[in-house]
């Protein structure tokens, strides 16, 4: 391939410096990418997604035609057809966030770690987004698989169809960040073994992310993290997206917690109570034809909420300035449309389309919490015996 004046464009090749030193390298995986002549080496992580490109050659004196590579003087050197090659070497991790530099610390984020109960529409997004913003450590929790229906509104595709959406949301953080921990469970959070939660919250660092779209795994994921002291956040919708609803919870901060706030289904809101993926705010689920909304109004609240869970991962961090979470509420509701014929009469609460709430307070509705002004699954011995 020539350039505008006609000069050849030279073949040149991407590689992390971890496998450029590597000598344990024989075979080369990745893709080649005819347009711009560049070969771009998968990270050992990937390789098994990539097409083979070539093999790594005893000596010099072993090179052949085509493309190949030769360890010498300590790093590989790259040929086609006998002509080394230009290389550009990285540093994979900080490559990949170097943007991110001044506006998330990446070494901070590198260390947090997120809890996704349902991989969905919703907990693929936040995933997705998550470890864009340097997030390094991931536990997956849902028991569905990937169908042809999910693929217009999940962030995984036909490819991944017919696999577990852990199995595809991992394959989808690691093809981001491939240095990134994630680990998955095949099942509700109510069945997450105890050990494996032992051995992964970590206080200040962790926050549970309710995806699921159903109040009662909101409500035991809410009190698993105050048990381990972490933060929780969950990230609902009412019937076809045409609002969405976000409630945070930080121990520590005399705040009710979801099951005080909003329970398995309040006045206060629209939100499902059914068991499994159902955007309605009818009683009887079973009456409801499956409507979800697109993909497009479920992204812009699960943004928001997204937005919530990098401030609250730092809220540690003295140098990092929050965007939302000074702003919005503990129980905040985000309009995609205030048309009636589209939402129904619940969506005329809302002035204009796009709203987002900033003056909801929920309380306290348990006694006990009330009269001591904290969550009952944060007090301690004697407060729960009315000492």
């Amino acid at each position: 391939m020539d350039n505008f004046f006609n000069e050849e464009i030279e073949r040149e090749v991407f590689i992390s410096e971890e496998q450029l030193t590597n000598k344990k390298i024989k075979k080369l995986y990745g893709r080649y990418f005819e347009d711009t002549k560049i070969y771009n080496i998968f990270p050992l992580e990937l390789e098994n997604r990539g097409d083979y490109l070539g093999e790594v050659k005893s000596s010099a004196r072993e090179l052949t035609d085509g493309f190949c590579s030769v360890y010498e003087s300590n790093k590989l050197h790259f040929y086609y057809d006998k002509k080394e090659l230009k290389v550009t070497s990285y540093n994979l991790y900080q490559n990949i966030f170097s943007r991110n530099s001044g506006i998330l610390e990446t070494d901070i984020m590198k260390n947090k770690k997120v809890i996704i109960l349902g991989c969905g529409s919703v907990g693929s997004l936040v995933a997705v987004e998550l470890a864009k913003a340097g997030v390094s450590n991931f536990l997956l929790c849902d028991a569905d698989i990937v169908e042809y229906h999910n693929v217009c509104r999940h962030q995984c595709d036909i490819l991944d169809v017919g696999d577990l959406k852990i199995n595809a949301v991992k394959r989808k953080i690691k093809s981001i960040n491939p240095s990134a921990n994630v680990l998955t469970f095949e099942g509700i959070v109510q069945n997450i073994p105890k050990d494996m939660l032992d051995n992964y919250c970590k206080e200040n660092d962790t926050i549970f992310v309710g995806c699921a779209d159903n109040r009662s795994a909101d409500v035991y994921a809410n009190r698993i993290s105050i048990y381990y002291n972490c933060y929780f956040i969950s990230i609902g919708f009412w019937e076809r997206a045409a609002a969405g609803e976000i409630f945070y919870h930080i121990p520590g901060r005399c705040e009710p917690c979801y099951e005080c706030a909003l329970g398995h289904g309040t006045s206060a809101s629209s939100r499902s109570i059914g068991n499994h993926h159902v955007y309605s705010n009818l009683e009887d689920v079973e009456q409801v034809k499956f409507e979800p909304g697109i993909s497009v109004d479920i992204n812009f609240v699960t943004i928001i909420g997204i937005k919530l869970i990098i401030d609250i991962l730092n809220i540690t961090n003295k140098d990092y300035i929050p965007r939302l979470l000074n702003y919005l509420k503990q129980y905040t509701i985000i309009c995609n449309t205030n048309e009636k014929t589209l939402g129904g009469d619940m969506v005329t609460i809302f002035s204009y389309p796009l709203q987002v709430s900033t003056s909801l307070i929920v309380g306290f509705s348990n006694k006990k919490c009330h009269d001591k002004k904290c969550c009952q699954y944060e007090m301690k011995e004697d407060d729960l015996s009315g000492k």
